[in-house]
């Protein structure tokens, strides 16, 4: 392989994992300002509810959705939720809690290998409307 191949690779591949955080409007309907951020193809978006109440609103929601979970994931500071959809991807969910004094939590979801914007958009939106 050549040296400008191979450079081209390696700027294509950081590209790829270092990604580029994309703003994403949570509630266009209502107005809020709030938003969510597209990192590396994980979707991060903030909530104000309990850690306990995120995961059981979370849990059913990705049951009515037909996800297959997998197993779950209780730490100290963040419960993760691991799950299978149709097609054997892999979609995760972690939350936890900002420690910012205002007692908001932090849901982070991964839907498939490279991510799924749309998709956990969808799951992020039917969390919150669960809660």
């Amino acid at each position: 392989m050549n040296v400008k191949a191979f450079f081209s690779i390696i700027s294509i591949s950081m590209l790829l994992f270092t990604g580029c955080t994309t703003q994403v409007a949570i509630d266009p309907q209502t107005g809020l300002e709030q938003s969510a951020s597209y990192t590396a193809g994980y979707f991060y978006a903030p909530l104000d509810a309990s850690v306990s109440e995120i995961f059981r609103a979370a849990i059913r929601e990705m049951d009515d959705m037909g996800y297959f979970r997998t197993g779950e994931r209780h730490g100290k500071e963040s419960i993760k939720i691991y799950a299978r959809k149709v097609g054997d991807q892999l979609v995760s969910v972690r939350i936890r809690s900002v420690m910012d004094g205002e007692g908001q939590t932090e849901l982070r979801i991964r839907v498939g290998e490279l991510g799924n914007l749309a998709e956990s958009q969808v799951l992020y939106a039917r969390i919150r409307d669960a809660l």
